[in-house]
């Protein structure tokens, strides 16, 4: 009895195991894969559905631009879908009137097929249109092509079966799970500060006095990387401002001025970054020599700001500040040509503005949860122990060397 108890709990604990690294793991998914994977199943499940309404309980001839209406309406936002429905329908009916306009006039040949499609797309010009101007062309080429025109029911049935489509596409969209994209811009956002700190690290540690002018161009492309996730979160930021509107799940997205004010901060440390790898690469290419204290005191603070941001230590961020004062009245008061202080102060100052937008960004993240409340997030002691190892890793590492 007290074997099969014993093995009784410990199928109970192996479960709870299983469901407590299950449970880990969709933690940690990912938001923005998350909603694209859920808007490809529902982009899907569209076209099944508008195909089963048309042909099985519509009882349409040749449905097909049923299941094309529905997979072209589900966007990524509730308001996107219904103004690209509504103009997806106008497109429709400009197409099926313009494909018997010219089909009457002029058959089916090439040559009604040309103007149809130059037609279709003088008229996706407009500007409530403009999106469609595809639209407009192909279906009035694909119902003229399949000799619509000269069936009545099937011209009417082009009609029915695209406001079928956008009908069924717009219930999917709005029933399943409606899209709100601010968690997926925050998760973005998340990662930006310690790419762009990563970027601060390789400038520190490859600012020997051996520099090669060519290895500064892997600097700048790094950064120029970091700029591309930011214009991606800005994205996002604007995706989830939109999906609030005509949303049942929330009408306002959160926290997106904070968002707002991150996103611009660390555009001016990506500037400043940049500004740093073409200061260090002019110097490299013409032989400056530099003052080695002054170099070895501006790359310890540089890697200092880079390992505080990986441990999200926003006490020694703090810190820095008092460093960066220090290194600055220090070369000021030191005879130096204006050539060698105008290189020094142009770093020095660069190195402010990204430690500053960075030391920004980490306090934001710091004080958001997950549902961006404004509420402090508690680190647990597991977590601070942690980095307190890493920490003290990279300082003996650094000392080492």
């Amino acid at each position: 009895m007290a074997g099969a108890r014993a093995r009784g709990q410990a199928r109970a604990d192996s479960g709870g195991g299983v469901l407590g690294r299950l449970r880990s793991r969709l933690a940690h998914l990912d938001p923005v894969r998350v909603v694209d994977l859920v808007q490809t199943v529902k982009t899907a499940l569209a076209g099944g559905l508008a195909w089963w309404v048309a042909t099985d309980l519509a009882h349409l001839d040749q449905a097909f631009l049923a299941p094309w209406a529905a997979v072209l309406v589900v966007h990524s936002t509730i308001y996107k879908a219904v103004t690209r429905g509504t103009q997806q329908v106008a497109a429709t009916f400009f197409a099926v009137f313009l494909a018997f306009a010219l089909g009457t006039l002029l058959g089916s040949g090439p040559w009604a097929l040309g103007l149809l499609i130059l037609v279709g797309y003088l008229i996706g010009q407009l500007r409530w249109v403009k999106e469609e101007a595809s639209t407009i062309a192909t279906t009035g080429l694909v119902t003229l092509a399949t000799g619509s025109i000269a069936q009545p029911d099937l011209l009417a049935s082009r009609l029915i079966d695209t406001a079928v489509g956008v009908g069924v596409g717009l219930a999917v969209n709005l029933l399943v799970w409606p899209p709100l994209r601010d968690r997926a811009a925050w998760s973005h956002t998340e990662q930006l500060p310690g790419e762009l700190a990563e970027v601060l690290r390789k400038t520190a540690e490859g600012l020997g006095e051996d520099l090669d002018p060519r290895e500064t161009k892997a600097w700048v492309r790094d950064i120029r990387r970091v700029d591309v996730h930011i214009d991606e979160a800005w994205r996002l930021l604007w995706q989830a401002k939109e999906s609030g509107r005509m949303n049942p799940r929330r009408s306002q997205p959160t926290g997106t001025r904070e968002l707002k004010k991150v996103l611009h901060q660390l555009e001016q440390g990506v500037a400043d970054s940049l500004s740093m790898a073409r200061n260090v690469a002019s110097s490299a290419e013409d032989r400056t020599d530099w003052d080695p204290a002054f170099r070895e005191r501006w790359r310890a603070i540089a890697l200092s700001t880079a390992d505080a941001v990986q441990d999200q230590d926003l006490e020694t961020l703090k810190g820095l500040c008092d460093d960066l004062e220090e290194i600055t009245h220090e070369f000021a008061d030191a005879r130096l040509s204006a050539d060698e202080w105008r290189e020094y102060a142009g770093l020095v100052m660069n190195l402010r503005n990204v430690h500053d937008a960075l030391t920004r960004a980490v306090e934001w993240e710091l004080e958001s949860t997950p549902d961006r409340r404004r509420s402090k997030r508690q680190l647990s002691p597991q977590e601070l122990l942690r980095r307190e190892r890493r920490s003290a890793q990279r300082r003996a590492s650094r000392s080492g060397s």
